[in-house]
């Protein structure tokens, strides 16, 4: 009696089968992995833009503005000679597009505060004839001192994390609401 060796047509078809439905299960869930690490990489990103204008901010003993829309942010410096706000020379302050389906939201001392859409802000100054002056949402000081607030970056796909800070210059990044005391 002759003792084969090997694997039968059968058995090789049946592995390759599975491989198959393996491979298929993790490319459909691909996106998912990539959209959660761009969010991820977006938000720690925003927490170094922030701690980035705070140190800014002292160093230089010049105050920094923070501008906001639902779906950018940049950074503004007081020229006090002109009393005017001007845009942030810094690479890493100037204006940033959230990639698509990332949108912001901003809540200053408990409030929520309603951001402009990038449709009503060319709009407003059309309708009004002004320039778009920065006019900041969120101050960052010399002092280091900053603006008690909580701005959450939200995902179309549910995610949500959250930059909070209670004005004293450390920023948190966190994956859950923080809850204020009204006292």
């Amino acid at each position: 009696m002759r003792v084969m060796k090997g694997f039968t047509l059968i058995e090789i078809l049946v592995v390759l089968f599975i491989v198959s439905l393996l491979t298929g299960l993790v490319v459909a869930n691909l996106p998912a992995f990539v959209s959660q690490a761009d969010f991820e990489e977006e938000a720690d990103r925003l927490k170094f833009v922030f701690e980035y204008g705070l140190e800014t901010a002292q160093v230089d003993a010049v105050e920094i503005g923070v501008e906001l829309a639902t779906d950018s942010y940049g950074f503004v410096i007081f020229d006090e000679s002109s009393q005017t706000w001007m845009p942030a020379d810094a690479p890493q302050l100037k204006h940033h597009t959230l990639p698509e389906g990332l949108i912001l939201a901003l809540t200053t001392e408990g409030e929520p505060l309603r951001l402009i859409e990038p449709t009503e802000e060319t709009q407003a100054s059309n309708d009004t004839g002004m320039s778009n002056a920065p006019q900041p949402e969120l101050l960052l000081l010399s002092s280091g001192e900053t603006s008690i607030f909580e701005l959450s970056l939200v995902a179309e796909d549910g995610w949500w994390m959250g930059l909070s800070t209670e004005g004293f210059g450390d920023f948190v990044l966190s994956s859950t609401p923080i809850e204020r005391d009204e006292s």
